[in-house]
């Protein structure tokens, strides 16, 4: 940050020998005085009165003597400041978070589980749930968005990101208030006989799928694969039930969420570039030491 040779002036000046000043320096007496000449050729000044009993400052190198050792200490202050910017910056995580897929439940379980939950700076970036966008921003994980977390069970998502598991959510049904399966405390299969249940469009069989197939009557009607705010709106206009997760209840005022009777549940976790830098590679190891502990 600041001239190297101001070092050496600031350590003479204090020992007031050249001698004294290379013990301090471990470098020779002629190695510290052709610094000095070295400096003092460089500023045009006379820094030191050179005479048989020692040196002594000159007014000029009194004057440089204050600056410099403040410029030392400023210098010091600074990449300390930088250093801690750099290891600040290595250990920011920037977490994604959506309306239907909030950061929470991950930050929940690593302030719970982690050794030491300070290691990692957690960035909070908002991203939209938009159905039409929402591939976009899994495919461009690593640049804006670090991670994202939720229950991204799609297929095709997982082309495009790595995933690691962190838990499962269980599968209910949303409904008005004023349903008359609203009242109850949890629904059993034969509850949505004669009902239309909205379900998202399966991508490739799955258990949920296996369900279906097991029940033939219900009446199913499939909505888009990726759930945004206007798949609730149309449950509560349409006042059909909706498939939905127990994360979800409450995302919107106008519906209730019932847990039914029947054992089925969705992995939710953590989604990464599929070439992360070694910050997030680290930190997804980090995350998989915590669930392999738990």
């Amino acid at each position: 940050m600041h001239d190297p040779l101001l070092d050496t002036f600031v350590v003479v000046a204090d020992c007031g020998s050249f001698n004294k000043a290379s013990e301090r320096l471990y470098v020779t007496p002629a190695s510290v005085m052709h610094h000095i000449n070295a400096l003092e050729k460089r500023l045009g000044l006379r820094l030191f009165e050179r005479t048989s009993r020692g040196l002594s400052l000159t007014a000029a190198g009194e004057s440089i003597l204050k600056d410099a050792k403040r410029m030392v200490r400023e210098s010091a202050r600074a990449i300390e400041r930088a250093k801690a910017a750099q290891n600040l910056a290595d250990h920011t995580i920037r977490i994604g978070s959506s309306f239907l897929n909030p950061c929470r439940a991950f930050l929940d379980l690593w302030n719970e589980r982690a050794e030491e939950p300070a290691a990692y700076n957690f960035a909070i970036v908002p991203y939209s749930d938009d159905r039409e966008r929402i591939l976009s921003v899994v495919e461009r994980l690593g640049e804006d968005i670090d991670v994202l977390v939720g229950a991204f069970n799609s297929a095709r998502m997982h082309e495009m990101a790595d995933y690691l598991p962190l838990g499962a959510y269980d599968l209910c049904v949303a409904m008005s208030p004023n349903d008359s399966l609203a009242g109850k405390e949890r629904l059993e299969v034969d509850d949505l006989r004669g009902r239309r249940l909205m379900v998202p469009e399966q991508e490739s069989p799955g258990e949920f799928q296996s369900f279906l197939d097991a029940h033939p009557e219900l009446d199913v009607e499939c909505t888009h694969r990726f759930y945004d705010m206007d798949t609730f709106n149309r449950c509560e206009q349409s006042g059909d039930l909706l498939l939905t997760l127990d994360a979800w209840s409450g995302v919107h005022p106008s519906l209730v969420t019932v847990p039914v009777h029947w054992n089925l549940r969705v992995p939710y976790g953590l989604l990464y570039a599929k070439r992360p830098d070694d910050r997030v590679k680290g930190f997804v190891a980090v995350v998989g030491r915590i669930l392999r502990a738990m």
